[in-house]
């Protein structure tokens, strides 16, 4: 989750990786898939490039309705990011969606809660097991890691706006990565979304070595499970 040197992370923990942005998310039942709460679209609410998004997940999935009903509150914001990176907004919602359940699944719930509260070794400038200012790694919506960027250190990760903008700027800067070494276009939307999981260092290792894409993602589903949830999002009217 950090912008700090392009070094693999591995999976099950974070390295210095540049293009990370989350840890995967909240563990919580709903919306048919494991979801994380630890750590880019176009306007007018459709896709940049008119891609189509699958799902899984039922229509009327109850979990999800809910956090539909969320991301509404924040779709002029998803939308102004989209069209400045570039990317579809349902993609936005499906990480929202992945990371903290549009802030539902936060403490507190919304867009200054806090996830991801295991304990991790210390590093750096934090000596304990927690966050100096407290527990919770994961900050915001978009669920900003501590240890790896300091915009949710000393940012202003509660903001809504600025949460969505910065995470959709780790998404672009991902992309441009990804570009520089030539990945297809097909694979390129699964990787900018496994990278903001796992760096984009490990997620390159993963493809160039023909393995797949979320070979060192959260759960080893981070990408696919986004692409789901964007695709039910889709479905209603994003």
């Amino acid at each position: 989750m950090a912008w700090f040197s392009f070094i693999s992370s591995l999976f099950g923990k974070k390295t210095t990786d540049q293009h990370a942005a989350s840890g995967g998310g909240i563990i919580v039942s709903g919306g048919g898939t494991s979801d994380g709460g630890g750590g880019t679209s176009d306007g007018g609410g459709s896709s940049s490039s008119g891609d189509h998004f699958s799902t899984h997940l039922s229509r009327n999935d109850s979990t999800m309705m809910r956090q539909l009903q969320e991301a509404n509150k924040y779709r002029s914001i998803i939308e102004e990011a989209a069209r400045k990176t570039n990317l579809p907004v349902a993609i936005i919602c499906g990480i929202g969606s992945r990371e903290s359940h549009w802030g539902l699944a936060l403490k507190p719930p919304g867009p200054g809660g806090r996830g991801d509260y295991a304990k991790r070794k210390a590093r750096g400038v934090r000596r304990g097991l927690e966050p100096n200012d407290g527990g919770g790694y994961g900050r915001g919506l978009m669920q900003i890691d501590y240890d790896w960027h300091e915009f949710a250190r000393t940012g202003n990760w509660q903001n809504a706006r600025a949460n969505i903008m910065y995470a959709c700027s780790v998404l672009n800067s991902a992309r441009r990565f990804f570009t520089q070494r030539n990945v297809s276009e097909e694979q390129m939307m699964r990787a900018i979304i496994a990278a903001y999981n796992a760096g984009a260092t490990a997620t390159y290792t993963c493809i160039s070595g023909g393995q797949d894409i979320d070979c060192k993602t959260t759960g080893r589903d981070y990408s696919a499970d986004v692409l789901s949830r964007a695709g039910w999002f889709q479905l209603h009217g994003w």
